[in-house]
């Protein structure tokens, strides 16, 4: 048993987010042709890559954008880097004239092949966010005017006009891609491995985030109008009263049965409270208990509560599935509980314990000790992964520092604001092995 405060843990949190996180990454990742090189082994050493996501650009050009927000003597270093990721994401990734989004492309800043001339929604929201942030962060006007052209794009070709929501993977012609192109595309699903023909609450957590995002800074009534529509898609079509999302449905919403995501749906319960600040100036009472409902489930049956942190997913009825750890997943967890000490009548001091319980899972096995950064996948009693299995990688097209920027930065936040108000005056009792 060890007592700490709530001031520590934002400090340890915030000290391991420059020293684990962002000192590796920055400026390292920082590529004098453009954008962010994206693939590096577990010593930091760029690997040979000859591809570009538009998701890995764009998560990087946020955290530059929020990192620029923050004072300090490295603020004009991300000022810098958030306008060097906008400018490769408008000059590669943003078609000029129609606001469609390229998925990937070649070191020659070349679409790789003809299925890469679809377009995805998960891009096309992730490309919004930076987009946006940057603007918010630095009112850069081309930043905006990117963004609103990639939003006019999903809402022109993307959107399901008939059942609401959004397609998952468009053509190069603008037309939503129903139908794996081969057999192995109908085995592997699509860009983010969703099965053709069905709609993801991935994709729609994420433009969710992204319309949020937009809105802060461009009030259009269309913009809020698709903010709230995406809002109640999670909320109503895929949310389910005992604390969960299903992760796939129909195009007309029928839930199709999967397994469920703990991270997915504690990250849902933040970003859900986020779009209702954004939309009504407070979080509703129906927000409220659909955001309380997520975070208690995911607790109850995602965190393993003997070595702490989170497992990755479980069935419907709450039996861990994939128990290995994924760094996503506790970063999201932290701040999702951050967030739920907000909520009315909510068990302040459990989720803190949480946050304490978890974060000394992230400290202590999560993080390389070695050579910073943190671990894409760990084994459940906190093994580090297997070199063989290459979940030692410190990034890749889908491995930035986007959550872990937003978990540790958001979490910290809050404890401070907690601390400040006296309301946990005493230090907090936890437990940690």
């Amino acid at each position: 048993m060890i007592d700490i405060d709530l001031t520590t843990l934002a400090d340890q949190m915030e000290g391991s987010l420059w020293k684990d996180l962002i000192d590796p990454w920055f400026p390292a990742c920082i590529d004098s042709q453009g954008g962010f090189w994206q693939v590096y082994d577990r010593q930091w050493q760029r690997k040979p890559s000859n591809i570009r996501g538009v998701v890995f650009q764009s998560r990087m050009t946020w955290v530059s954008a929020t990192l620029a927000s923050l004072p300090g003597p490295r603020q004009e270093e991300f000022r810098q880097n958030a306008v060097h990721g906008m400018r490769y994401l408008n000059d590669i990734f943003v078609e000029a004239k129609s606001g469609a989004v390229r998925w990937k492309v070649d070191q020659a800043d070349r679409n790789i092949g003809e299925r890469d001339l679809r377009g995805h929604a998960y891009g096309g929201s992730f490309a919004i966010y930076a987009l946006a942030a940057v603007h918010r962060a630095l009112d850069v006007p081309e930043a905006l005017e990117a963004a609103i052209k990639v939003f006019g794009w999903l809402d022109r070709y993307v959107r399901d006009s008939e059942n609401g929501g959004y397609f998952e993977s468009v053509s190069g012609k603008g037309e939503p891609v129903m139908v794996a192109p081969d057999q192995k595309a109908a085995k592997r699903g699509d860009e983010i491995n969703t099965p053709f023909g069905l709609k993801s609450q991935n994709t729609h957590l994420h433009l969710l985030e992204a319309f949020s995002e937009l809105a802060k800074s461009h009030r259009d009534p269309l913009v809020l109008e698709r903010l709230a529509e995406t809002k109640g898609i999670l909320e109503d079509r895929l949310f389910q009263p005992a604390g969960w999302l299903y992760v796939y449905a129909k195009p007309d919403w029928t839930p199709v049965p999967d397994r469920v995501s703990y991270g997915h749906d504690i990250e849902a319960a933040h970003l859900l409270m986020d779009a209702c600040e954004t939309l009504e100036g407070a979080v509703s009472g129906k927000t409220q208990a659909t955001a309380r409902a997520l975070v208690d489930n995911t607790l109850m049956f995602g965190l393993d509560r003997e070595m702490g942190g989170f497992f990755s997913n479980g069935t419907e009825g709450g039996r861990p599935l994939l128990r290995a750890k994924n760094w996503w997943t506790q970063s999201e967890a932290l701040l999702g509980l951050a967030r739920a000490t907000e909520l009315p009548e909510a068990p302040v001091n459990e989720y803190l314990e949480a946050i304490a319980f978890t974060w000394a899972w992230i400290r202590d096995h999560q993080i390389d000790q070695q050579f910073g950064g943190w671990f894409e996948m760990i084994h459940d009693d906190g093994r580090p992964p297997d070199p063989e299995d290459h979940k030692d990688r410190k990034g890749h097209m889908w491995k930035a520092a986007y959550h872990e920027t937003r978990g540790l930065l958001g979490t910290a936040k809050i404890l401070r604001r907690l601390a400040a108000e006296a309301r946990h005056a005493s230090p907090l009792r936890i437990h940690v092995e």
